[in-house]
């Protein structure tokens, strides 16, 4: 899978409608959020001069869902990401993301990619307007040494701005970062799609 220069950006990919249903539920002042001290990046990393925490919350996974209502009321979207999107594709794993302003914060958190197989993409639906772009590199996972990410001269080729209803498309390889919002919150549902013939 090669590297692109740019995010595939779809703005209000679903209804007006729809975007409010998505946004009540994950919004929803009973929702469940599991607290993550340190994203994706496992355990107490003290390689790290800005520790940057999150809520998640996980809606599917593993081959099952995780978050009943939350994975159904996406049946619709992800409907039509395969349709329009990524045909023959299958979603592998789905979750929401929570992250608050952060003191002191970098201009965007430390770059991951979203692993899975080496044809699969990530998306990323915004469920409501927020700060805090997210940004594309053109560097791709391909099974570096560990803390290779650091090393990194990490410069974005690309970045998007949260917006209620749109989606962002990009190879699920490439490295990407989303940054802390200025104020109140930064709300996004991700989704790894592998081919369904893996």
């Amino acid at each position: 899978m090669k590297s692109q220069s740019k995010f595939q950006v779809f703005d209000d990919f679903i209804s007006p409608t729809y975007q409010g249903l998505i946004k009540d539920i994950i919004e929803h002042p009973d929702q469940a959020w599991l607290y993550q001290p340190n994203m994706d990046y496992g355990g107490d990393d003290d390689t790290l001069e800005v520790q940057y925490s999150q809520f998640l919350i996980g809606i599917h996974g593993e081959g099952a869902a995780g978050h009943f209502q939350l994975f159904h009321a996406l049946f619709g979207l992800m409907g039509k990401i395969v349709d329009e999107l990524l045909p023959n594709y299958k979603p592998t794993r789905i979750r929401g993301i929570l992250q608050t302003p952060t003191p002191n914060a970098a201009k965007f958190y430390l770059p991951h990619t979203d692993g899975g197989h080496e044809e699969g993409y990530s998306l990323i639906y915004y469920p409501s307007d927020a700060t805090g772009d997210t940004y594309l590199f053109r560097e791709m996972f391909n099974n570096p040494p560990e803390n290779t990410r650091r090393q990194y001269h990490w410069n974005p080729i690309d970045s998007v701005t949260p917006k209620q209803g749109r989606l962002i498309m990009f190879p699920a390889h490439q490295y990407h970062a989303g940054s802390s919002p200025n104020s109140k919150k930064r709300m996004l549902i991700n989704f790894n799609f592998d081919t369904k013939y893996n």
